[in-house]
């Protein structure tokens, strides 16, 4: 479980995240969206160790961030936008080297993850001849190996062709009933009501509301508009 409480971070002449508090459940899918600017990507790298000066706590299980970040980092899958790698490394090498960073021998699950995301053809090419959304499925795939309890995706599977994209969700499923905790966040909204579990929609900083997919379906059902037109009408209301 990740558990944030009261979280506030603040750059020069702007509140990022305000005072959000949310909690996230082991074996679930969580989609975190909202509008461009809404806080997603700071919130995301303060619970990643990315942003360190903030008030408020981030749990991960029994571990603080601030405390235990070395401990979390090794049982924590990342995967941004734009993924900064070794260039001069193929995918194969540096599929091997995240396994050998993380001491786990993983042979079988690189082969399942290159075949599943189509990598085959460049795996042994070195990665600066990737393109953007080859270089994304490199570090999806590098965020996953070990099979980590708490994986944070950051508009990271954009790039994803549809078949990768099928292939990409039955990953994320299969790690999610195995009991880690998967959150996407993203602003392809008929991404996240399909694939996750609760969706949490943040704007201006704050988390505005979270919802269960029955919730979703009952909404749907009772005003007879998409969940994005609830979304749209979430996010004027808050806004006027």
């Amino acid at each position: 479980m990740i558990q944030i409480s009261q979280l506030t971070v603040q750059f020069p002449g702007k509140l990022a995240v305000d005072n959000a508090s949310v909690k996230f459940e082991n074996g679930q899918i969580y989609g975190l969206t909202g509008p461009n600017g809404a806080g997603k990507s700071s919130l995301i790298k303060a619970m990643v160790g990315l942003i360190s000066d903030y008030d408020g706590e981030i749990k991960f299980d029994n571990l603080r961030q601030k405390e235990d970040r070395l401990k979390i980092k090794s049982l924590l899958g990342y995967g941004p936008e734009d993924p900064e790698l070794f260039l001069y490394l193929t995918g194969r090498e540096f599929l091997q080297m995240i396994a050998d960073i993380r001491k786990v021998n993983a042979p079988e699950h690189i082969s399942f993850l290159v075949s599943e995301l189509g990598l085959d053809e460049l795996i042994d090419d070195i990665i600066a001849n990737y393109s953007h959304g080859m270089r994304q499925k490199i570090s999806f795939a590098a965020a996953i190996i070990g099979k980590p309890a708490w994986l944070i995706l950051d508009e990271a599977i954009n790039g994803f062709d549809p078949v990768s994209l099928v292939r990409a969700r039955n990953i994320l499923k299969d790690l999610a009933k195995a009991g880690t905790t998967v959150i996407i966040a993203s602003h392809i909204l008929e991404m996240i009501t399909q694939w996750c579990d609760q969706i949490i929609i943040m704007d201006k900083g704050r988390i505005l509301a979270g919802y269960s997919r029955a919730q979703i379906e009952q909404i749907v059902r009772e005003t007879g508009k998409s969940f994005a037109d609830h979304f749209l009408s979430l996010i004027l209301t808050t806004a006027s």
